[in-house]
């Protein structure tokens, strides 16, 4: 092997053209492996493999392929998949499956036998399922079995349905599961009695305008010396949901609820997550409560925790509470006259604690979020970012303040529980991420002798907050940082700064809150060691892991629908023009954010043909050879929708240059 060359393992992801790019498991490696189409072997989109790889040479090389490495793959380790989705189709009398996906560069065979052939004859042309008998071949057709049948393929849910079928998500409860939410009932004298009574306690529910399950409502007291008591209040899910229930089963496989822009799916019935288990407003509902005594400087002073019942006030949205508070709209503060003291005692109060948690150093990332905009007949309006709002900030501010209270009670009563834990980012990916920051003229300021504090990613936050470069070393820095996970063992929240922490807040819609709710309970009622207990607290690692990976497969599940959305939003505007401002830079192209719209897509090096375009690594930017001109992250450009491609929930533009034509003859 020659001196220079590389062995490299990582993922493949392949272009629907045949090359592709392997991205490296080692991020000393800095930049992915380019894999020319005759180079791929066997191996295909998504496989983990092992390549060959050498620096390119620097002359020779097609446009935009200059510098970095190239490479070859020698070994396929493991299927990047054992299932596809596709387009049932048939040639001649042999049926075969053509993958929705571009990068997928085969077809799978479906063998059929017997009276088989009459039945995929009715399903010609529908998106179905296949589960893969055989890998992938460059000469040969894998193997499949058909294992559902999604729909067809102008079924307006069909996108809806592929997406949560390739991400594991259920679309439909077991019958038991429905028969058993059913017989739940509203609580009556008996649950009540051993329960403390908060109903005629002003406690208020505060989400989005949305949002039909409400896991948790407050309510704060004033005291002496600018101190506060603050209650939170949090749905008893496990008084309807009892260990080893049908229910319990069915909601720890789903593990999280999943929001769609026009639609949610519940982790729980919705006999209980928005009816019996929502803290509806005007009805008695079971919770368990955490009552804070909060010091003038933040610090909890002393807690208290219970099973309780309330009976909520209002049902509040963050625009309303907004609009009460900060903009003193006459109207709602007329209709809202009892409720106005509480109000800005929690605005005073959550200011309190995100000062406190600003000064331990806690990380604090405001990125905003897409959110769709409809109109009356109820087609896409606009795709716009989400406004955050002082409304918001209370009721995270309380959440995060009840959910590490309650772990540091767990934790200091020894009894097991789930962690939210955030380790320590990686020393490595960490200076990865300060090399390009100090591009921008941003260096991390260490105030430890070994590894970083939280508090060091926070002062660079402030450095560049507001700035046009944002965005984009904001998710730099979280990329750098590792992954949030459940777990049974603490090493502590690395984000928050703080020893304790574990999800209570949201046990409608995540199952972890559900145990810890369990085991606050036992806690309670001093049956911690009873057999049923001891049996959930085995099970904790098992649990953690399987929510952690239930929990990601949500998140990019709801990320692949906001994408098709915004596919589909561009597919009509082909052509059209926009101004946008470049979000990052890779060695072959650049993805852009829209001015007008908060919609994403990405330039191809290919399209800049007024320039042969190499990307400068050190700069992070990319380069005209004979123009010098240069695109960097945070130019404003005017770009065009040149493509769109629903199925893979991609958009491509190309940037409006001077001359541009001139200059492109020249190039040919």
């Amino acid at each position: 092997m020659p001196r220079e060359t590389l062995r490299i393992t990582g993922r493949l992801s392949r272009h629907p053209d045949g090359y592709g790019f392997v991205i490296p498991e080692d991020p000393l490696l800095g930049e992915d492996v380019f894999i020319p189409s005759h180079r791929m072997g066997n191996a295909s989109h998504g496989d983990y493999v092992v390549a060959l790889a050498q620096p390119r040479r620097q002359t020779g090389r097609p446009r935009g392929r200059r510098g970095g490495y190239e490479g070859e793959i020698i070994q396929v380790l493991a299927w990047g998949r054992d299932s596809i989705v596709g387009k049932l189709v048939r040639f001649r009398d042999t049926f075969f499956v053509a993958p929705l996906d571009a990068r997928m560069h085969f077809t799978v065979r479906i063998r059929s036998e017997g009276e088989r052939p009459a039945r995929l004859s009715q399903m010609e042309g529908k998106i179905v399922a296949v589960a893969l008998s055989s890998p992938p071949g460059k000469q040969a057709h894998p193997d499949g079995e058909i294992v559902e049948i999604l729909g067809d393929p102008d079924d307006a849910e069909i996108q809806y349905k592929i997406v949560c079928y390739s991400y594991g998500i259920p679309l439909r409860f077991p019958d038991a599961v429905l028969q058993e939410a059913e017989t739940a009932r509203e609580p009556g004298d008996k649950e009540l009695s051993d329960r403390r009574d908060f109903r005629q306690q002003p406690a208020v529910t505060i989400d989005g305008e949305t949002a039909r399950d409400f896991d948790d409502a407050v309510s704060v007291e004033r005291l002496d010396k600018g101190c506060f008591r603050l209650f939170v209040h949090i749905a008893d899910v496990g008084h309807y949901v009892p260990w080893g229930s049908a229910l319990d089963l069915e909601a720890s496989l789903r593990g999280t609820s999943v929001y769609f822009p026009d639609r949610a799916i519940p982790m729980l019935p919705p006999r209980l997550s928005t009816d019996l288990c929502s803290l509806n407003p005007s009805e008695d509902r079971l919770t368990m409560t955490v009552v804070m005594e909060v010091g003038r400087d933040g610090e909890v002073l002393g807690s208290d925790f219970c099973k309780s019942v309330i009976r909520s006030r209002a049902r509040m949205t963050y625009t309303e509470v907004k609009r009460i508070l900060l903009d003193q709209d006459p109207v709602l503060r007329k209709r809202y006259a009892a409720l106005l003291l509480q109000f800005e005692w929690m605005l005073e109060l959550a200011q309190i604690l995100t000062a406190k948690r600003m000064k331990r150093g806690a990380t604090d990332f405001d990125l905003p979020e897409a959110e769709i905009e409809y109109d009356t007949s109820g087609d896409v309006l606009d795709i716009v970012r989400s406004e955050r709002n002082q409304a918001h900030r209370i009721i995270e501010e309380f959440m995060l303040l009840a959910n590490e209270t309650v772990a540091s009670h767990l934790a200091s009563s020894n009894v097991p529980l789930i962690f939210r834990v955030h380790e320590e980012p990686d020393t490595q990916k960490v200076e990865q991420f300060q090399e390009i920051a100090l591009k921008f003229g941003y260096g991390l300021e260490r105030t430890e002798k070994r590894g970083f504090h939280p508090r060091d990613f926070q002062k660079m936050i402030q450095k560049f907050a507001g700035k046009k470069e944002e965005k984009f070393l904001s998710y730099l820095m979280l990329r750098s940082f590792k992954q949030a996970r459940y777990s049974h063992e603490n090493p502590g929240h690395f984000g928050l700064a703080t020893t304790y922490y574990t999800h209570f807040t949201s046990p409608i819609r995540r199952y972890p809150d559900l145990i810890i709710h369990r085991v606050l309970k036992a806690l309670i009622e001093k049956r911690q060691k009873t057999p049923a207990m001891t049996a959930l607290y085995e099970r904790l690692p098992e649990i953690s892991a399987h929510s952690s990976d239930r929990e990601r497969k949500a998140m990019e599940a709801e990320r692949e629908i906001m994408r098709w959305f915004m596919a589909e939003f561009m597919a009509d505007r082909i052509g059209d023009e926009f101004d946008a401002f470049v979000i990052g830079v890779k060695h072959n192209g650049f993805f852009v954010e829209l001015l007008q719209h908060f919609v994403e897509g990405f330039v191809p090096v290919e399209t800049l043909w007024d320039d042969f375009y190499v990307f400068d690594e050190r700069h992070h930017c990319l380069v005209g050879e004979n123009t010098r001109n240069a695109y960097h992250t945070g130019d404003q450009v005017r770009v065009r929708v040149d493509k769109v491609d629903p199925h893979r929930h991609l958009i491509d533009f190309s940037v409006i240059t001077t001359g541009r034509k001139e200059r492109r003859k020249r190039w040919r």
